[in-house]
């Protein structure tokens, strides 16, 4: 549970402390976040290192006493309109100017007609001294209010200038009750300006920074992952293709030109794959045997070529007797036999082709 300390400065001469660097009279209230709202759980007065330990945020009251106010008329209610029209009103109506202070403002009631707004200001001296002081201490002041002034506005904005002028003792109860309005919604908060509480903002670009390196991080481990996979998949493509090569260079030792192992081996492939669609149902011992129980003597076979379809026979015949009879047995044996290319080379050397076409019947 989220806790919350509240100062409350007793000093009404706070310029006179700050001088004289004299200790401050206040009580530190301390509350804790719980499922109705802040609770106060302890009150303490003093500064030591077990009552602050936990505590997330400090809010700081300054007594009305050292604060000064005006009441001006705006004919708009806009916060964001009277942040840049209050500066100019309230620099013509302070003495020592408005350099010079820190300021904040609070709407007290809305009309279409005029606007009643309580600017309450002081010295920017004190407000740095007061911020610095508590910062010795380990304190680092997240917003500056007044008790005495949130009272007064939530209980009673109806003469309020007598209010501020001769401001009535709080009660202890009334006090806390104040406090805890104070936590969820400061009545002013003189933290502003270049006093701006930043301590969240840092640390919010701290966890920034820290996402970012750690992003960074990631990224870089990430890539170096990538890397080192895209490295060692090179180193085994290249391994692979090393293996591939010397495989095919054993089983092609012809080929000496390898430019694509895996290319050229498909190639190899499909070229003995159709060979050996050739020979689907042809025996060539077979057929040698069946030419040689059908071929007469004078009949002899130099070249034998088996094509997918066509089988060819190249030889030498002494006659056309022997030729047609050769011719007539093989046609017993299979079908669409021809005899082609008959050239008489001398009175005994008939050369020939013996095409084939059909497979055995």
């Amino acid at each position: 549970m989220k806790k919350i300390g509240f100062i409350e400065l007793y000093d009404t001469d706070i310029k006179q402390k700050l001088s004289t660097n004299s200790s401050f009279n206040f009580a530190l209230y301390l509350f804790q976040e719980t499922k109705n709202g802040f609770e106060l759980f302890r009150k303490v007065e003093d500064l030591k290192e077990e009552s602050l330990r936990g505590i997330e945020h400090f809010y700081l009251s300054l007594p009305v006493e050292v604060l000064n106010f005006r009441i001006l008329e705006f004919p708009f209610a806009d916060k964001e309109k009277l942040q840049k029209v209050i500066p100019f009103e309230l620099g013509n109506l302070v003495l020592v100017g408005i350099e010079s202070i820190v300021y904040d403002f609070k709407i007290l009631n809305a009309s279409e007609a005029a606007n009643k707004t309580l600017i309450a200001y002081t010295d920017k001296k004190i407000i740095s001294a007061i911020v610095e002081r508590f910062k010795l201490n380990g304190i680092d002041i997240y917003a500056i209010t007044s008790l005495e002034l949130g009272h007064i506005l939530r209980d009673n904005k109806e003469g309020i200038a007598s209010l501020l002028i001769a401001p009535q003792a709080l009660s202890e109860d009334e006090k806390i009750k104040t406090a805890m309005g104070e936590i969820n919604a400061p009545t002013i908060n003189l933290r502003t300006g270049e006093f701006t509480y930043t301590k969240d903002v840092e640390k919010s670009n701290r966890l920034l920074k820290l996402m970012v390196v750690l992003l960074i991080c990631l990224a870089i481990v990430i890539n170096a992952n990538l890397a080192f996979r895209i490295i060692t998949s090179k180193s085994e493509i290249s391994s692979l293709r090393g293996q591939m090569r010397a495989v095919y260079s054993s089983l092609f030792p012809t080929d000496k030109k390898i430019t694509d192992e895996l290319y050229q081996m498909k190639s190899h492939m499909k070229s003995l794959k159709e060979k050996s669609d050739i020979l689907i149902g042809v025996n060539p011992l077979d057929l040698m045997v069946n030419l040689s129980e059908k071929k007469p003597k004078g009949i002899v076979f130099d070249e034998i070529s088996l094509d997918k379809d066509v089988i060819t026979l190249k030889g030498e015949a002494v006659s056309m007797s022997d030729l047609d009879a050769m011719k007539k047995g093989v046609s017993e044996i299979y079908s669409n036999v021809s005899v082609s290319d008959i050239k008489p080379v001398s009175e005994n050397k008939i050369l020939f082709t013996l095409i084939i076409k059909e497979k055995s019947l």
